[in-house]
């Protein structure tokens, strides 16, 4: 029996050291990867329609998204791809390759590849319900990279069909806990090494809004001190791979919530930021933008930014003033002569964090906070 050593990744992943990971789980980790929901249509199998996470908002709706961001064409597509500097892309939905979405599918792989070239890493999520020979050379042939199945039992034997044919082959389900989900989890692993499958992702798994009520229902509770981790997820993935990965050769890999819903959100935020981030904005480690807004009457803004330019030599560059707000740099502001001069207007200041994005509907304001109140919190001297 051979040994294993589990190792762990910076986005707090393990897999078993010496046979990597998933060439689409790199890119995701890195924050370069596009999420291309193609919609929120499936076939709502029994094996899995009971812990959906998708959003109410996508559920059974045929709307597309780019990352957050809605989108109703290839060319919007690209837009994203290009504003995070993506190396690749997932396509997921819903699923991808039923016969409502199959061709739409195809034709997303297609512009892609001819626009970002061969390099341009794409992989695919699918239950494998329909899937079969003709569906995967037509997936070959398109440019697919790399294919993820997450079927019921009597469709393990789909899996088989995409082998040979020049895209990696692997499954990602979640480690749902208690003995006959472990059980039926150890006899698909060993089914898929049997075959000859290249990996398999174990997904910590996710306790969320809409399946909320499903899992509470079912008895799964809520991780201490988490947001989405259902106990007993993540021990048991790790079982799993010290019990099973001396056994076989195919890559293990454990993706736990953390990873996906903020280490690879926020590398991603990291690359877009640094794409629209305008010269009086600042990026934070979470990949947010960080600035000081001056507000109140339009009188006082007017004498205020004069002021600005003139007495603090701030160069227009590092302003903005729409007549409703001045935004400025968070790190001029934090200085004791800015807060001395601040005092003399009726104005406020705040330090405000938001998500790197320029849309409204998409911006979110995450902090906003006194500027005083900002520098004490933070230990600055502003001197």
């Amino acid at each position: 029996m051979k040994k294993i050593r589990i190792a762990k990744s910076e986005g707090e992943t393990y897999f078993i050291k010496g046979r990597g990971i998933p060439k689409g789980c790199k890119y995701c980790l890195k924050g370069s990867k596009a999420v291309l929901f193609l919609n929120g249509i499936c076939q709502k199998p029994d094996h899995c329609y009971w812990y959906c996470p998708i959003s109410e908002e996508r559920r059974g709706k045929n709307l597309t998204f780019a990352d957050e961001i809605k989108i109703n064409s290839k060319e919007e597509l690209l837009q994203e791809i290009n504003l995070i500097k993506a190396q690749g892309m997932s396509i997921t939905g819903g699923e991808p390759l039923s016969a409502l979405n199959l061709e739409k599918t195809i034709d997303y792989i297609k512009y892609t590849k001819t626009t970002k070239g061969k390099k341009f890493h794409i992989h695919l999520y699918t239950n494998g319900v329909n899937f079969n020979e003709n569906i995967a050379k037509k997936l070959a042939l398109a440019g697919l990279d790399e294919i993820r199945f997450h079927p019921a039992r009597k469709d393990w034997i789909n899996i088989e069909k995409a082998l040979n044919k020049q895209i990696s082959v692997g499954a990602e389900v979640p480690v749902i806990p208690g003995n006959e989900n472990v059980k039926y989890l150890e006899e698909f692993i060993r089914y898929l090494d049997n075959i000859g499958v290249g990996f398999i992702n174990l997904n910590e798994f996710e306790y969320c809004f809409p399946n909320s009520q499903s899992l509470k229902e079912r008895g799964f509770k809520l991780k201490k001190d988490s947001i989405a981790s259902v106990v007993n997820s993540r021990e048991t993935a790790l079982n799993l791979i010290r019990k099973l990965g001396p056994k076989i050769s195919l890559k293990m890999h454990f993706c736990s919530t953390r990873a996906k819903d903020y280490y690879q959100l926020k590398n991603r935020y990291i690359r877009r930021a640094k794409n629209i981030k305008l010269p009086y904005e600042v990026i934070t480690e979470e990949g947010l933008l960080l600035y000081t807004q001056i507000e109140g009457e339009e009188k006082e803004l007017d004498k205020f930014y004069e002021l600005l330019l003139s007495n603090l030599k701030i160069h227009e560059r590092y302003l903005s003033y729409d007549k409703k707000n001045i935004k400025l740099p968070f790190y001029i502001t934090i200085k004791d002569q800015f807060l001395s001069t601040l005092e003399n207007f009726n104005l406020k200041g705040y330090i405000i964090e938001t998500t790197p994005f320029r849309q409204l509907k998409y911006k979110q304001i995450t902090e906003k906070t006194p500027i005083k109140l900002f520098k004490e919190e933070y230990g600055f001297n502003g001197n």
